[in-house]
C-alpha cells in the first residue's frame, strides 16, 4: 500500500483542503516557479491550507531547458521558498522536467542545464542539503534528456506513467537498479474539494527524507 497524493498548480483553481485531506489524500505537490521568472499566484495560499488541513506538502519548479538560465531559475526558485518560509525539515522539492517549452531544446543541453541548476540548489541552505525529486516520463526523458551526461540517479525520481498497472522507469534509474519515489498514475483523476480533473500519485514512504 502507499500513500496517495495530488499535484496541482493555479489551473486547478480554488481548492477545498479540507475536504481534499477527508479524502485520504496525504500528500500535495505544488507549482511553484517556472523557468527564471514566473511564480505561482496560487503557491503560498495553497500551502497554507494544504498545511492547515493536516497534509503533507511539496513544491516543484517547472524547468525551462534554454529560455531561462540555470542561475536564474535558481534565484527564482530561492526567491519565493523564502519568502513562503518553505522548511526542508518537513517540506520537499522537486524539478518538473517535460517537453512543452523545451520542444527545441538539444537532449545534452537539456541534461547539462538541468545538472547545474540541480546542483545549485544543493548548494542553497533553503533545501537543507536534501536532493531534488526529478519529475520526468521515461520516453520524454530517455529521448530528450541526454541521462547519460550526469548521475542523475542519485535524485529521487517522480516518473509519470498514466493508466498502467506499473510504471515504466526511465533507462537512467532503471539501469542503476533504482525505482520510483512518487508515482504519478493519472492526469483524469477525482477527488473532493476539487472542481474538475486533477493528478494522482502514489507516494513512497516519504518520512525517511526528513530524519
Amino acid at each position: 500500500m502507499y500513500n496517495k497524493g495530488i499535484d496541482i498548480s493555479h489551473k486547478n483553481g480554488e481548492i477545498d483542503f479540507d475536504k481534499v485531506a477527508g479524502a485520504d489524500i496525504d500528500y500535495v505537490f505544488m507549482k511553484a516557479t517556472e523557468g527564471g521568472t514566473f511564480q505561482d499566484p496560487s503557491y503560498g495560499g495553497y500551502r497554507e491550507d494544504a498545511m492547515s488541513a493536516g497534509m503533507v506538502v511539496g513544491t516543484y519548479h517547472y524547468f525551462r531547458g534554454s529560455s531561462s538560465t540555470p542561475e536564474e531559475q535558481r534565484d527564482n526558485i530561492v526567491a519565493v521558498l523564502n519568502e513562503n518560509g518553505f522548511d526542508a525539515s518537513r517540506e520537499y522539492f522537486a524539478v518538473d522536467v517535460e517537453l512543452a517549452g523545451n520542444e527545441d531544446v538539444t537532449p545534452e543541453l537539456m541534461a547539462d542545464n538541468l545538472y547545474t541548476l540541480l546542483q545549485l540548489l544543493e548548494d542553497e541552505s533553503i533545501l537543507g542539503g536534501k536532493k531534488p525529486l526529478i519529475y520526468c516520463e521515461a520516453l520524454f526523458w530517455d529521448k530528450h534528456v541526454a541521462g547519460d551526461r550526469h548521475e542523475f540517479s542519485q535524485y529521487p525520481l517522480w516518473v509519470a506513467s498514466w493508466d498502467v498497472d506499473q510504471p515504466t522507469i526511465p533507462k537512467t534509474w532503471s539501469d542503476a537498479g533504482k525505482t520510483w519515489l512518487v508515482w504519478q498514475y493519472t492526469s483524469k483523476g477525482s477527488v473532493d474539494g476539487i472542481d474538475g480533473v486533477v493528478d494522482l500519485d502514489y507516494v513512497q514512504t516519504l518520512g525517511k527524507r526528513f530524519e
